[in-house]
């Protein structure tokens, strides 16, 4: 199961896992964007919302009999300066982007604890580790992912259930098209990053089939960085973020 999953990364990890030979149940609040790959199926639902959480989980079982890999995909963008966040546009991110990923793991954890085991991916960021200003509430709720997904890993690990995370840096997705069609702003950013390029979705989908099959089998707890050098450089330090994370 991959959560939004409608375009951009949690497409590309659908259609990879898919295309892997898994069968793949795709949830989006919002429509796909191109029609499902052959092997996904589509399921929309607010990761915010337990009860759709739930109803998604029961679903994936019902038509698979059992639930291996849950990819905990969904988010929003959206923040602000420390000084000018509101309640409001802070309880509007972590509501997805944090809470989400803790409905959705915790509802895959119970069946998968039934089942004798299975796999959470969760997806962070590289502002889980490196600052940026003016995005607050954005960088709070990857933080935040980034260290339930050690949590879980741990509690959940006597399950036979592994955790662990995937932390993307920019990437050229429907979310970045305004910026990828502006050299002012793609400028700074390709200037952070040693590769000297943005990542493409299906750049995204061997680390999800290798964190989602036995060739992982030891690595629990784990947040695997894809950022074609960013933060070995030292990641963003100016303010150019609010350009990014207006919404997914």
């Amino acid at each position: 199961m991959v959560t939004g999953a409608a375009r951009g990364l949690g497409a590309a990890m659908a259609q990879g896992l898919a295309g892997a030979g898994a069968k793949v149940l795709a949830s989006d609040i919002q429509d796909p964007v191109a029609q499902p790959a052959n092997g996904v199926d589509f399921f929309h639902a607010d990761v915010s919302r337990h009860d759709q959480v739930k109803a998604l989980t029961q679903q994936a079982v019902s038509r698979f009999g059992r639930l291996d890999v849950m990819v905990c995909n969904a988010a929003i963008g959206g923040g602000a300066a420390a000084e000018d966040e509101t309640e409001a546009g802070w309880d509007s991110v972590m509501n997805v982007n944090a809470k989400g990923v803790l409905l959705c793991a915790r509802e895959a954890a119970h069946v998968m604890r039934e089942q004798g085991g299975g796999c959470i991916i969760n997806t962070a960021s590289v502002l889980s580790f490196i600052a940026s200003p003016t995005a607050l509430a954005y960088c709070a709720s990857k933080g935040a992912i980034a260290q339930m997904t050690r949590v879980m890993a741990v509690e959940w690990a006597k399950y036979k259930i592994r955790v662990n995370g995937i932390a993307p840096g920019f990437f050229n997705t429907p979310l970045n098209a305004g910026l990828l069609a502006s050299q002012q702003f793609m400028k700074p950013i390709l200037d952070k990053i040693p590769l000297g390029r943005g990542g493409e979705p299906d750049e995204i989908v061997g680390t999800t089939i290798y964190l989602a099959s036995d060739a992982s089998r030891f690595m629990t707890g784990t947040v695997l960085v894809i950022d074609g050098g960013e933060m070995a450089a030292g990641g963003y330090t100016d303010a150019i973020m609010p350009f990014i994370y207006d919404t997914l």
